[in-house]
């Protein structure tokens, strides 16, 4: 029993500092979750009264913000043998790093999550907190389809001492904006570098910049420009811009809004090409641990209208389609000059095949132009590029032999 009113009933999770249990509150008689930190015999003095404090800022950052639809909600702290506990709303659901073990999340559920996410921070940076630990793990997955943002330890508020040494980093190494690690800034902007590298995750399955190493991780965020999340849209082109290196170029949570609702509203700033404060090399092209296979493409030219044709590659695909209908009905046409003239078939069949090359190469700019994922459209185009070369040897064939 904590505080004469909370019993423990079971671990819920746990961290590096702390652990959540459910627990039931016994004066109301509801289920609620209780944050406990972690205060072991061989923390030095100084080091125990930092945690205690972290934990009180924790709370009263959170409370500021209780109300608010997606952020897990602090209803209150209690201390127990000088040990601090922190009583929460108890979520039904599942945290997104563990979501995301099973598979990255569909477009739709992505953007749910953006939108979420960014909703939650426009309201924390209202605040004047900057949360500084946006990350899969302290995303919360409801089951009633809320999503919310969780564990404000590390955050900060503009008023607050300081209480990071000079040189210390603060924060998980594979969401650290760069000028973080630099230690040049900490601002509301870092919180959207971070948000952006979670939704890169969300939405590929694969975290843009860790690495096997801490040191190799954060050489990544501050050097390596990952390839785009996904084809050509509103979230891919939003993740991208939430990445940029210089973080005034970064949108901020309601510009970020905006942008998911019209693609438009953020051209003010640079979308297709992070850029990089002066001074700092940045390597661009497919990551090490990706494979080599995939495209790094900068988002196109968007039609308005429905399904958002991506302009160039229909009409490259449509062009290369008709020019292999053409040759394939010259080839049909003139076969039988070609079987008389010629006593061998390969001048036939020669033709026939650039023909079914090109209306397979073309069916696969069609397809992409359609936004198809890029390995159905390879496989659609290779498919009807075979099909349209058999159904053209079989006309062919009688008129030769």
């Amino acid at each position: 029993m904590i505080a004469g009113r909370y019993r423990l009933q079971e671990v819920i999770g746990s961290g590096g500092f702390g652990r959540v249990w459910r627990a039931q509150d016994g004066v109301l008689g509801v289920d609620v979750a209780v944050k406990e930190v972690w205060l072991p015999e061989l923390l030095s003095d100084a080091e125990a009264a930092e945690r205690r404090v972290r934990a009180e800022r924790e709370a009263h950052h959170a409370a500021q913000l209780r109300d608010h639809p997606n952020i897990v909600a602090v209803h209150d702290l209690v201390f127990e043998d000088g040990v601090p506990w922190t009583v929460l709303r108890l979520v039904a659901g599942v945290a997104l790093d563990e979501r995301l073990k099973a598979g990255p999340l569909a477009p739709g559920e992505a953007e749910k999550v953006a939108r979420g996410l960014l909703s939650a921070l426009d309201a924390v940076h209202a605040a004047g907190i900057v949360h500084r630990d946006v990350k899969p793990a302290n995303v919360l997955l409801a089951a009633d389809g809320h999503v919310l943002l969780t564990d404000f330890g590390i955050a900060a508020h503009e008023a607050d001492t300081r209480m990071t040494a000079t040189g210390m980093v603060i924060g998980s190494a594979a969401y650290l904006a760069p000028e973080r690690i630099d230690g040049t800034q900490d601002g509301p902007a870092g919180d959207l570098f971070s948000l952006g590298a979670t939704l890169y995750e969300a939405a590929t399955g694969t975290s843009p910049f860790r690495r096997e190493t801490r040191t190799a991780t954060l050489n990544a965020l501050c050097v390596h420009t990952p390839t785009p999340p996904g084809p050509p849209g509103p979230l891919s082109e939003l993740i991208t811009a939430l990445l940029d290196k210089d973080p005034e170029q970064r949108p901020t949570p309601a510009e970020a809004l905006r942008t998911l609702d019209d693609p438009r509203a953020h051209r003010t700033k640079p979308m297709t090409a992070p850029r990089t404060p002066a001074g700092r090399k940045v390597r661009r092209g497919p990551e090490p641990d990706r494979p080599r296979s995939v495209e790094q493409r900068a988002p196109a030219e968007r039609r308005e209208g429905e399904g958002r044709l991506d302009v160039p590659p229909l009409l490259a695909g449509l062009f290369f389609a008709l020019l292999g209908v053409g040759l394939s009905i010259t080839v049909v046409a003139l076969s039988d000059s070609l079987a008389s003239e010629h006593p061998g078939f390969g001048e036939v069949l020669g033709i026939g095949a650039f023909a079914g090359l090109a209306v397979g190469f073309g069916s696969v700019g069609v397809l992409r132009g359609w936004r198809l994922p890029d390995g159905k459209s390879g496989m659609g185009g290779f498919a009807i590029g075979v099909a349209w070369m058999l159904l053209l040897t079989a006309t062919v064939w009688p008129r030769v032999h």
